[in-house]
């Protein structure tokens, strides 16, 4: 199995109450499911062609402790099965020694190109 492990800042514009999803000045649950999915994108990356990415497509996240403006999150993502263009990855972010979230996730890898012409067509561009 292969394993990318990260770390991040916690910044402002990542709280809870900037992105408007609660009232405090912690790192918000979106936000955290951002810094997850990036971590899954870059491991998965390396057995992309130049014309392939990848996009989430399910995340089920346990948000288990605050995690203050300005710590270091280290985010540990591992990739487990591939079936065809579906990938899934279990993933875990800690604040120091303290487990602050753990999620199970899915990418899709598409076809640049086309992604784009679907969702352009869709939207009358």
């Amino acid at each position: 199995m292969k394993k990318l492990t990260k770390q991040y800042r916690v910044l402002e514009n990542q709280t809870a109450l900037a992105m408007g999803s609660g009232d405090l000045e912690v790192l918000a649950t979106p936000a955290l499911v951002a810094l997850m999915e990036n971590c899954a994108k870059e491991l998965l990356s390396p057995q992309l062609s130049d014309f392939q990415t990848s996009v989430g497509v399910k995340v089920e996240l346990k948000h288990l402790a605050p995690t203050a403006v300005g710590a270091n999150v280290e985010v540990e993502a591992e990739m487990h099965e591939s079936n065809t263009n579906k990938i899934s990855f279990s993933i875990k972010a800690f604040d120091g020694e303290q487990l602050v979230g753990e999620a199970k996730h899915q990418r899709v890898i598409v076809e640049t190109s086309t992604f784009l012409k679907k969702m352009k067509s869709k939207h009358n561009m």
